[in-house]
């Protein structure tokens, strides 16, 4: 398949690198199957903008631009494009996902257990809580309480706790590097392909 890259930053040579190690040609927009966004919040409507007026798929990498969601289903939809989207492509981070939504309910019988999140990043990260946070908050239900650190060089750790006087039980996923990440968007936007509208990525690889 043919990609083309919408922000190239750190995250845009880690989707280059895997892309071309999977076979994949790295091409400009104008010649491309599939448009992969890891710009900011502010460059998703440019992406948008680009894919719909090529007719081409997308997959969208940035966070932060979720308030803007109603507003992009629309022009997806018009266009007649595949989108598909996510605060995390890591697939062990869409499991987690799965795993928190199935630890809420379960917890919800025992009210002596209070849950919580913890996340950490490194100091360059801009955005707290982070994007995956919340989607585990939403998952775990309750308005579970985020805790964000912004040091050193940790790549990324969440954790999910339930705690109470008895036990503490965690669900924690702790990223390595950007290639997971990039591997992720990289499967999305082979999987993308056919398919239009708007989707999330774990409508698309978990169900």
């Amino acid at each position: 398949m043919k990609f083309a890259l919408h922000g190239y930053g750190k995250m845009g040579h880690a989707v280059e690198k895997v892309a071309k190690e999977a076979g994949h040609e790295i091409v400009d927009a104008n010649s491309a199957d599939v448009l992969i966004d890891f710009s900011s919040a502010k460059g998703v409507d440019d992406a948008v903008a680009i894919a719909c007026k090529r007719k081409i798929d997308l997959v969208i990498g940035s966070t932060g631009w979720n308030d803007r969601i109603d507003e992009v289903r629309k022009q997806i939809e018009k266009a007649a494009i595949g989108c598909v989207y996510a605060s995390n492509f890591s697939p062990g981070a869409n499991v987690m996902f799965a795993l928190a939504k199935r630890a809420g309910e379960l917890f919800k019988r025992f009210p002596q257990y209070a849950a919580g999140i913890e996340e950490r990043h490194h100091s360059q990260k801009k955005d707290a809580p982070s994007g995956t946070a919340l989607r585990i908050a939403r998952e775990a239900g309750s308005n579970p309480p985020i805790v964000s650190s912004r040091v050193g060089s940790e790549f990324g750790l969440h954790t999910l706790f339930f705690d109470s006087a008895d036990d503490l039980i965690e669900i924690s996923h702790r990223a390595r590097g950007r290639e997971g990440f990039a591997r992720g968007a990289v499967l999305a936007a082979e999987k993308i392909r056919g398919k239009k509208g708007l989707i999330s990525f774990d409508e698309l690889v978990m169900t």
